[in-house]
Parts: C-alpha cells; structure tokens; sequence
C-alpha cells in the first residue's frame, strides 16, 4: 500500500492523508519516505510585529501577478511604480514588460513599504514571498533548520556561551518562532507589556499550504544563478 502511494500522483497525496494512512505513516522513521513531516502535530509561531522581517539583507522578487495589485492600491501606473519601488527588473527575451519578475527598493536598511510604525504599508497586497515567510522551504527541511531561524527579543540578555541569538541583518531570524529555550523570558527580565502575544499553535495544512505557496514561487523565477547564490526561500 505504501509503495503503492507513492507511485500515484496526484492521487498520491490525497490518499496519504487519510486519517487510517496517516497512522500507519506514523510508524515510519523520519526522513524515510511516506514518514510524517517532523512538523506534523503544527508548529508554535505568532508574529509579534517587530519588522525584522522586512530589516535582513535580502531580495523580495515580485512575480508578474503580484505587480498589478500593488500598482491599484498604490494608484500608479506602471512606470511611476518602476521609478519609485523598484531596483532591478528581469524582462523575458519576448520584451513583454507585463511578464517582468521585479526587485523591491530598499530604504535605509529595509524594505521600501517597511513604515515607521514598523508595520507593511502594502500588506494586503504583500507578495508571497512575505506572506509565507516563516513557512520556507528552506527553514521546512528540518527542525534544526526551523529552530536555528528562532531568535531572542533584543531586551532579552543572553549569556555568555549560549547557542541563543539575537536578531541580525546578515543572519535574520524570527522572534515569532517559539521554542521552550528562547521563548521564555529570563528570569527577573519579565515584559511589562500587560498584551503581551503569545504563541499560537499552526496547524500542518497552513504550514504546507505557505511551504508549497514559497517552493512554487520560487521554482518560477527565471534566473537559475540568482535562485542557487543569493535568493532562496
């Protein structure tokens, strides 16, 4: 039967997610095919609203789509939002300028629709890339690679020696990840925020469903050497 599922597609993953199919997945080890992602009973994440998301140094790619609603909600027409927000631009070989991946501006360390309120000014419209950030691929793969993304609050001393970390543009990381060793706030450094968030548990279909939104995304931008050296999600 498991054999079986994994030869059928898109069959396949209907299947293999039936309640019965999911118990006997249960019992195969990790990493072996068919084996439950190690993300299966949801995982702790709430964004607490910091920016820094939108602080690391890095690329947000917009595909053709992600364009047009941006410029409406804007109000600006297509060049006007050229010149104000954008700052490379790659134009398949036909020329057609509406088929266009473009790269967001940044403005004093951030990205350009980064408000001062810290809060995305196009956030609705946001792009995919952003919209399923932390849920990547990349930080998917496995839980060490999902917790090393796990970051301090910067009010929050870390001693000396330690394997916690606090949030850089090189390095980027996630305030929102909670994990038991660097969720909690120290002892005697408590908040004094009487609404302060607390984490939330997403359910696995989310986490797939963003995970697969980022891999179809990123599996569609045109440049090969740009995806394999300084953009992946």
């Amino acid at each position: 039967m498991l054999l079986f599922l994994t030869i059928l597609t898109p069959q396949a993953d209907a299947l293999a997610n039936k309640p019965f199919i999911r118990k006997l997945r249960g019992v195969i080890p990790a990493n072996y095919p068919l084996s439950l992602p190690w993300y299966e009973d949801g995982l702790n994440f709430s964004c607490t609203g910091c920016g820094k998301c939108c602080k690391v140094d890095g690329d947000v790619w917009l595909a053709p789509e992600e364009v047009p609603p941006i410029t409406q909600h804007l109000g600006l027409n297509l060049s006007e939002f050229r010149s104000n927000y954008i700052k490379a631009e790659i134009t398949p070989s036909d020329g057609n300028e509406e088929e266009s991946w473009m790269c967001l501006k940044r403005d004093e360390g951030a990205c350009v629709f980064l408000g001062k309120d810290n809060r995305c000014s196009i956030y609705d419209h946001r792009p995919v890339q952003c919209r399923t950030y932390p849920f990547w691929p990349s930080l998917l793969s496995e839980e060490a690679a999902w917790l090393e993304e796990a970051v301090l609050p910067d009010e929050v001393t870390i001693d000396e020696g330690s394997s916690e970390r606090h949030w850089s543009p090189e390095l980027g990381g996630c305030e929102g990840i909670a994990v038991t060793a660097t969720n909690e706030m120290k002892e005697g450094e408590a908040s004094d925020s009487d609404d302060e968030q607390e984490s939330t548990i997403v359910q696995r279909e989310e986490i797939k469903a963003k995970m697969k939104a980022a891999k179809r995304h990123w599996k569609r931008f045109p440049v090969d050497e740009i995806k394999q050296s300084t953009w992946y999600l």
